[in-house]
């Protein structure tokens, strides 16, 4: 059992973005570990559950699983358990999951879950199964209800359906931060160097959800400075089957950046992907969307 020597107040969910609703639900978590002098904990899982139980139906995740215990670790969680989703939790009915999973590994003495958690065989208990078990094996159990934000409840399904469909400038309310990716930055087809525009292919360290095809204004973070950037996602329809790809143009920067780590945070869509009749057409654009970013939002800060 872990946490042998103090209790813990553990904190379940997947968590995906940690994003403004899960902070509320974490920060209850510390806060209740405090009083009563508990570690506190999250236990989530490496995979989403879904991909055991209905495989074409997993999102495309918001946050990697690196990112997820950075933050939560940062906001002052003691422990994070990454489990792994098996099929043997996937079929343990709800008092099983706690009696034989929970509390034969952690020294439960607090549960702290949203209002819509689920657990044990097809999500079959709920919270107020919950709170009758944790009368019966002697653990608190604390449920929090949504975070509102203008009428709408933050949640993962939210924030990744307005990342999905470009509304990146929507997100930080719900998010706490700006959406972002992370990679190394790689060798392109050196085009843009072709017509004196430079560009930053990245590689993601991690499979993401992705902003729709298009332009974007971004924030470009290499060695702990900040830039401006105009980051291209698509497949570039001016050139017959071009591999998808992820470059930005890094405002008042010229510096080779082959191989290192750069973070892209969007923050505003320019435009959609557009099909040119010609390599001189595109790269014409791009001069105008460099320009149009230059005058419209880092002009304006």
């Amino acid at each position: 059992m872990e946490n042998k020597q103090r209790g813990i107040a553990l904190a379940l969910g997947f968590f995906d973005g940690v994003h403004n609703g899960h902070k509320i639900l974490l920060n209850k978590t510390i806060s209740i570990a405090r009083a009563k002098n508990l570690t506190s904990g999250v236990m989530t899982f490496k995979n989403h559950p879904l991909t055991l139980i209905f495989p074409s139906y997993v999102p495309a995740l918001i946050t990697a699983n690196s990112e997820k215990v950075a933050i939560m670790e940062g906001m002052g969680i003691d422990h994070v358990y990454l489990n792994d989703f098996n099929e043997d939790l996937m079929n343990s009915e709800p008092e099983a999951f706690i009696r034989d999973y929970l509390l034969m590994k952690y020294n439960v003495k607090h549960i702290v879950v949203g209002f819509n958690y689920t657990f044990g065989y097809k999500g079959a208990g709920t919270t107020s199964d919950l709170m009758e078990l944790g009368k019966i094996y002697g653990f608190g159990v604390s449920i929090i209800p949504p975070y509102i934000i203008n009428g709408q409840s933050v949640s993962s399904t939210l924030i990744r359906e307005l990342i999905s469909t470009g509304k990146v400038c929507e997100v930080e309310p719900f998010l706490g931060r700006n959406y972002a990716i992370e990679g190394t930055v790689v060798e392109g087809k050196r085009l843009g160097h072709q017509f004196d525009i430079p560009t930053a292919n990245l590689h993601l360290d991690d499979k993401v959800i992705l902003p729709k095809r298009g332009v974007y204004y971004t924030k470009v973070e290499i060695d702990g400075k900040s830039y401006d950037g105009l980051t291209n996602l698509g497949h570039n329809p001016t050139f017959e089957k071009h591999p998808y790809s992820i470059e930005t143009y890094i405002y008042d920067f010229n510096e080779n950046i082959y191989g290192r780590h750069m973070k892209i945070s969007f923050l505003k869509k320019h435009r959609d992907e557009i099909k040119f009749p010609s390599l001189d057409a595109l790269f014409t654009q791009i001069r105008n969307d460099i320009q149009l970013i230059d005058q419209e939002y880092r002009q304006n800060k």
